[in-house]
C-alpha cells in the first residue's frame, strides 16, 4: 500500500550530450503538500476555537436541557398570543423564574384593565401551559431608543437620581457609551456602544470598528448603504458641533410589520473608525471588556449595567430571557417583531434607559458583554407590591447573536 501512494511518475526526458536525463514526479510531494495544508487549516481552526473559548464567560448554567424545553413552550405561546389578530394588549412573551427557582413563561400586557386580545372579553390567562407556570406581567409598550433633542431634554430634566449623566459633547478620544449616529438622521441621537474587529481567516492587522444599532448607525429608510453614511460624533441631534469619525460598513435592515414568521433577531451595525481618530477601548464607569456571554448562558436575575448617551451609568437585572416582543419605531410609525431578546429590569429607584441610549453595551459584573441595548420603555421605573409590573426597562439583543450575525469580535 505504501508503494502505491508513494509511486513515482515519468514526466519527460531530454538529451544531455550522450546521456538521457529522465524526470519524474513523486507522489510523496503531493502528500507532503497536503499534510502542510491540512496542518495550516487545523491550526487556523484551533486558534479560532481557543480564542473564542477564551473570550466567552465560563458557563454557569447546569440545566440547559430544561431551559431548551421551556423555550420551545414559550415559542408555542408566542405563536398564539403575538400573531396577527391576537396582538393587542399582549405584546411580549418571555422566559423568567419564580421565587422558588422554577422556570416560568411570562406574558406581558400593556394594561390589566383591558381584555387580553381583541374580542377576549373576560377571558383570563391560564395558570399553566403544558405543566409550565404562566405569569401575567404588566409592562408598557417598548420603542426603539433613538431620540430627538426635545425628547432627550425632557428626560434629562427628570434624571435627578442619576449620579452620572451621559456624554453628549465632542470627545477627542473615542470611547464606548458616548453620543454618535448616522449623519443622515437629522435631529436624532444615539450611542456608540463599543469597539470591534471584523473576522478574517488570515492574520493581519485588523482595523478598529464601532458597534451600535442599525437604527443609530444607518438610515433605515434606505435599503443599502452609500458614501453618505458617515458616523458623526456627537450625534446629528446634539447641540454641540459634530464631525465625522467613521463610515458605515455593515448593518441589518429591520423588518417592520412582518409578523412572527419572519422575526428580527438583531438591531446591529458596524462602522469603520477612521485611522487618524484616537480611541480607547473602555466604557465610562465600567472599564474595558474581557469577553462576552453566550446567549444560552445568560442568567435570569444576574446583575448588569450600561453606560448610555442620555442616562449615563445605570444598573439593572436580567428579568426575562428568550423574549419575543413587538417594538415600536416612532420614526416610521410601525412596529418590528423581535425574537429571543433580553429584558432588563432597572435597579430601584432609577430607570435603566432613556431615549438616546440605543446602542449601549450591556455588561455583567465581571466585565463580560451580555447584550446590545436597542429598545425599552423610557419612563420612570416603578413596581407594584406583587412585583408584576415593570417600567423604565431596557431590551437588548444577546451579544453573542450580534457577534455571530455581523461576523465580528469585540476588542478585548
Amino acid at each position: 500500500m505504501l508503494l502505491l501512494i508513494l509511486e513515482r511518475h515519468f514526466l519527460y526526458s531530454r538529451q544531455n550530450g550522450r546521456d538521457t536525463l529522465m524526470y519524474y514526479y513523486y507522489d510523496a510531494y503531493t502528500w507532503i503538500a497536503a499534510a502542510l495544508v491540512l496542518a495550516w487549516v487545523t491550526w487556523l481552526i484551533a486558534r479560532r476555537v481557543l480564542r473564542n473559548r477564551r473570550m466567552r464567560r465560563p458557563s454557569r448554567n447546569n440545566n440547559r436541557r430544561e431551559l431548551k424545553g421551556i423555550v420551545k413552550i414559550k415559542r408555542q405561546l408566542s405563536s398564539t398570543y403575538l400573531r396577527p389578530g391576537m396582538r393587542g394588549n399582549i405584546h411580549a412573551v418571555g422566559v423568567g423564574r419564580l421565587d422558588d427557582g422554577r422556570y416560568c413563561v411570562q406574558v406581558f400586557i400593556s394594561d390589566r384593565n383591558f381584555e387580553l386580545w381583541p374580542g377576549a372579553g373576560g377571558t383570563t390567562l391560564p395558570n399553566t401551559y403544558r405543566g409550565v407556570p404562566l405569569i401575567l406581567v404588566e409592562m408598557p409598550l417598548a420603542g426603539l431608543l433613538s431620540s430627538s433633542p426635545a425628547e432627550v431634554d425632557q428626560q434629562i430634566s427628570d434624571l435627578a437620581n442619576n449620579p452620572v449623566e451621559g456624554i453628549r459633547g465632542v470627545e477627542e478620544v473615542i470611547v464606548g457609551g458616548i453620543s454618535g449616529a448616522n449623519t443622515n438622521l437629522f435631529g436624532e441621537s444615539g450611542t456608540i456602544g463599543y469597539f470591534c474587529t471584523r473576522k478574517s481567516a488570515f492574520r493581519r492587522q485588523k482595523e478598529i470598528h464601532l458597534l451600535s444599532n442599525a437604527h443609530v448607525f444607518a438610515d433605515l429608510r434606505k435599503a443599502n448603504l452609500d458614501d453618505t453614511d458617515l458616523i458623526m460624533q456627537p450625534s446629528p441631534g446634539e447641540a454641540a458641533s459634530n464631525r465625522p469619525i467613521g463610515s458605515l460598513v455593515n448593518f441589518f435592515p429591520l423588518k417592520f410589520e412582518t409578523g412572527i414568521n419572519d422575526p428580527n433577531y438583531v438591531d446591529g451595525a458596524v462602522a469603520k473608525l477612521w485611522r487618524p481618530q484616537p480611541h480607547k477601548p473602555v466604557i465610562p464607569s465600567i472599564g474595558s471588556i474581557k469577553g462576552h456571554v453566550v446567549k444560552k448562558d445568560v442568567e435570569i436575575g444576574e446583575e448588569v449595567r450600561k453606560f448610555g448617551r442620555t442616562t449615563g451609568y445605570t444598573e439593572g437585572q436580567i428579568y426575562s430571557i428568550y423574549l419575543d416582543i413587538w417594538i415600536g419605531y416612532a420614526r416610521t410609525g410601525k412596529a418590528a417583531y423581535f425574537q429571543d431578546q433580553l429584558l432588563v429590569q432597572p435597579s430601584q429607584p432609577d430607570r435603566f434607559v432613556a431615549k438616546g441610549d440605543s446602542g449601549s453595551l450591556l455588561v455583567d459584573a465581571n466585565q463580560y458583554a451580555v447584550g446590545l441595548i436597542f429598545a425599552g420603555m423610557a419612563g420612570e421605573a416603578a413596581q407594584n407590591a406583587d412585583g408584576l409590573r415593570i417600567e423604565g426597562y431596557g431590551v437588548a439583543n444577546p451579544i453573542s447573536e450580534v457577534l455571530d450575525r455581523l461576523k465580528i469580535d469585540l476588542v478585548v
